[in-house]
């Protein structure tokens, strides 16, 4: 169906409800209280701790003369060094001494001198790390730089260093437009997943540009944003003096060591600041009150997107938020699983985001569209797990439109409409043809596992509210979505084919979710698709009262889905994705 983004006019002036209705159907839903996500970035600060760190190596100096106190010293005067030449705007010399720097330090870490675990190492790896941050930082701007690995010569104190990109490196020199170090990144409203480690940790920013529109077509519309870490691997001085060092980009997601003297060591990476800078700003609540009542302009925004870069060996984890809510709600379950070794080497996640005021059987033929889409962009042989095995996990009204990726649902939800067989519609055919797409579907057999947080499988009675269906009938939808859910048949037609359900009146999602709706009763007659694996997660609020619980929003009896292959009571309000239990039972 080809989606518009105008809005029908005589909706137009309810397209901006007062902002009392707004947080009313957010208090009416109950919402959980969310957080603004809010990032600054110092580079500075970056230097400062660098300094830092040098000046902890010179308190750990035991004896007069050392290569400790050595590194010490000159770290301490070259990074100031490496700040004044900054200051006055000299980037490539300041980029030399923040290099210099970082070669010294690991240089004595490859030594083997300091004892693995000391404390003098750690304040070494910080002093490396911390420095070779800001020389990445600068390099990303030298205006020698014209996508090739090198080497590059750069110089401090008339000492000569030869940088150059590995030919093995996972990301090659031109791929990042943008790189902000990790250590730069202070960030509120996500929970901080890190691995300590060897390497600068950084955000790797790969922005939307037009000549990129079809390799960037399932990422986020800021561009793709995702944990990378440069690594020094090898380090050293020839006989002339110069020294010639190789360096790394890495996925810290796929590896998790590299080699330091012989023996393996953790990469750093820091697995939420990536996160943290796309949805900077982004206030949960608002952005999804926006999805919810400007439909119309949001469409155009709506998709499946990438987390990081396509794999065709990894199993795709595609998340689906729900109801007045948009995929910022994952911010923390992402870097949560993308930390653990064990799932970023073998999943790789994605998220699907939609106009939450969609009628449910409109959200769930965009939501196949775009997997055809993808499948079609990415995997046209139908070889990968894209094609052949998927996970998806749903929240709420996400739970219902992962449910239709799974239900065989047949006849079943025209049969809800009228016990007259479709082909007798008397209708327009191109219309029509539309209906047919949004009623009648198959499962999708790719997706092998199921995961329902917090799902209305039966509806839910708060969407009978006279005023949560009041203020949800504001919601300004795309033209061809209201055409397609009011005025389908006239009356006097429907009378004569006996239609069971209105279909002369406007329909958003929160009618959808009434208990007694089409798509509800659909699902709830019809078997999930032979073979799928499916899990439960359902809040009690604590108060351990099921079967007759409610996590305030959706009952038990809603949620409750027999042939599961687990359900698990957690004991939380409707946000139950949040809970540290949930998270761990989607892991598992």
């Amino acid at each position: 169906m080809n989606r518009t983004s105008s809005a029908n006019p005589a909706d137009q002036k309810h397209s901006r409800p007062h902002t009392h209705a707004l947080l009313t159907l957010a208090l009416a839903l109950s919402l959980s209280a969310c957080s603004t996500v809010s990032v600054k970035t110092d580079s500075n600060q970056v230097t400062k701790e660098s300094l830092r760190s040098a000046q902890m190596l010179g308190k750990l100096v035991t004896t007069p003369v050392s290569l400790l106190g050595n590194v010490a010293t000159t770290s301490t005067d070259i990074l100031k060094q490496a700040t004044r030449l900054e200051s006055q705007d000299r980037e490539v010399d300041a980029a030399g001494c923040y290099l210099k720097a970082a070669v010294d330090a690991y240089q004595l870490l490859a030594s083997g001198a300091e004892p693995p675990g000391s404390e003098a190492e750690k304040a070494l790896i910080d002093l490396h790390n911390l420095s070779l941050s800001r020389f990445a930082e600068l390099w990303m701007h030298d205006p020698r730089r014209d996508g090739t690995p090198g080497p590059f010569e750069f110089s401090c104190n008339g000492e000569k260093i030869d940088a150059q990109l590995s030919p093995g490196s996972t990301y090659h020199s031109g791929y990042f437009d943008r790189a902000i170090p990790a250590a730069a990144v202070k960030q509120k409203g996500v929970v901080s997943k890190t691995r300590d480690g060897l390497g600068a940790a950084f955000v790797g920013i790969r922005e939307q540009r037009p000549e990129r529109a079809k390799e960037l077509k399932f990422y986020p519309p800021k561009g793709l944003h995702v944990p990378v870490t440069l690594t020094m691997d090898n380090c050293r001085t020839g006989s002339d003096g110069k020294t010639r060092v190789t360096v790394s980009l890495r996925n810290p997601m796929l590896e998790q060591t590299v080699k330091l003297n012989g023996r393996s060591v953790p990469i750093a990476a820091d697995f939420t600041a990536p996160i943290a800078v796309i949805l900077a700003g982004r206030s949960e609540t608002m952005w999804g009150l926006e999805g919810f009542f400007e439909a119309d302009q949001r469409v155009n925004q709506s998709g499946i997107f990438l987390t990081e870069p396509y794999d065709p060996k990894r199993i795709p984890v595609l998340l689906i938020h729900g109801l007045v809510s948009v995929p910022i709600i994952w911010r923390d379950i992402v870097p949560s699983f993308t930390s653990e070794p064990e799932l970023s080497t073998r999943y790789q996640f994605m998220v699907f985001t939609y106009p939450s005021s969609y009628p449910i059987a409109e959200s769930a033929l965009l939501l196949r569209e775009q997997l055809a889409a993808m499948r079609a962009h990415f995997d046209p042989e139908g070889d990968d797990p894209l094609s052949r095995n998927m996970v998806v996990a749903g929240h709420s009204m996400g739970g219902i439109l992962t449910h239709t990726l799974v239900a065989d649902i047949g006849d079943n939800l025209w049969k809800v409409f009228s016990d007259e067989p479709f082909d007798s519609l008397p209708i327009d055919p191109a219309r029509k043809e539309n209906i047919r797409e949004m009623l009648f579907f198959d499962p999708d057999p790719a997706v092998r596992r199921a995961i329902f947080i917090s799902a209305p499988h039966r509806g839910a009675n708060m969407a009978t509210g006279g005023l949560v269906g009041l203020i949800s009938r504001t919601a300004s939808l795309p033209t061809d979505i209201l055409e397609a859910t009011t005025n389908v048949i006239e009356p006097s037609t429907g009378a004569k084919l006996g239609l069971k359900v209105s279909l002369d009146k406007k329909v958003t999602a929160v009618q959808s979710l009434e208990p007694d709706a089409p798509m509800v009763q659909a699902l709830d007659v019809s078997p999930y698709r032979r073979g799928i694996i499916y899990h439960s997660i359902i809040g009690d609020r604590g108060k351990g009262d099921t079967p007759d619980s409610s996590d305030g929003v959706v009952e038990y009896w809603s949620s409750h889905q027999e042939g599961a292959a687990s359900e698990l009571i957690v004991p939380t309000d409707h946000g139950a994705y949040k809970s540290p239990l949930a998270i761990d039972e989607i892991k598992r």
